[in-house]
């Protein structure tokens, strides 16, 4: 659902949080729904970009904010990898779809509607244009929020164990995840995070809380060629998080 200026809060813990600025939305920004959208390419056959679909982006190994050189070179250096002269008929749909992504980047048109049709999710907003996470709060509204990165998540249940009213255990994930925000006393917190062993809660700001539960949510991954489907999220939550915020400067534009 791709990928930011950082800012820092730093609280009053005895020790300090990993802490996240990102996604300063605009009024731009005010409902990005997921649907599916179909362009038109001048080859007169039309592609469509449902969740499902894979990222030209990702495919091609760059950046939201890549120039065409970039593109270009990316392109060509995956070209020569996989063409089936050099491994065989098993890179046919894979050169394809690398034919495909290069066509729609390489033409500014092309490359603004996929661009638009890739920032299509839905994000709910409250006061101010505010968007709001999928954990809830407790109490009044903070400019400080709790995130899990759920790739780094071990499992362990420490924070769960320590302030079970603020975190989950997503059994179907394997992993924590915030339920309430504040849902325990600060000092309940404190102590959650000091007892995590991979340090993976984070303090971010509260308009970036949407989009980070949003991204790190898996979403169904196609298959193609001899490669299988199945289930992915970003790698790192946080670039993706920047990659989608240069996208929403791009549409704005």
């Amino acid at each position: 659902m791709s990928l930011l200026t950082s800012s820092c809060y730093l609280l009053p813990w005895s020790k300090p949080a990993q802490i996240h600025g990102y996604l300063n939305f605009s009024k731009h920004s005010k409902l990005l729904r997921q649907e599916c959208t179909t362009v038109r390419c001048c080859s007169s056959r039309s592609w469509q970009t449902p969740r499902a679909q894979h990222n030209y982006y990702e495919l091609l190994g760059v950046s939201a904010d890549s120039n065409a050189q970039e593109i270009r070179e990316a392109y060509r250096k995956l070209q020569k990898q996989h063409h089936p002269d050099i491994v065989g008929q098993k890179g046919h749909k894979y050169t394809l779809l690398l034919n495909e992504a290069y066509e729609v980047l390489m033409k500014d048109d092309l490359r603004r509607k996929y661009d638009e049709s890739i920032n299509q999710m839905r994000i709910r907003l409250g006061e101010n244009n505010t968007p709001l996470g999928n954990s809830t709060w407790k109490g009044p509204l903070r400019p400080q929020a709790l995130f899990v990165d759920e790739n780094a998540c071990i499992g362990c249940r420490e924070c769960v164990y320590h302030a079970s009213n603020t975190f989950i255990m997503d059994e179907a994930r394997g992993c924590a995840r915030v339920k309430v925000q504040y849902g325990d006393t600060d000092q309940n917190i404190e102590v959650s995070i000091e007892s995590c062993p991979v340090n993976c809660i984070y303090w971010v700001k509260r308009e970036e809380l949407a989009v980070l539960e949003f991204l790190i949510q898996p979403q169904p991954k196609a298959g193609y060629g001899v490669f299988g489907g199945g289930w992915e999220r970003p790698a790192n939550i946080f670039t993706a998080a920047e990659s989608f915020k240069k996208q929403l400067r791009r549409q704005a534009t």
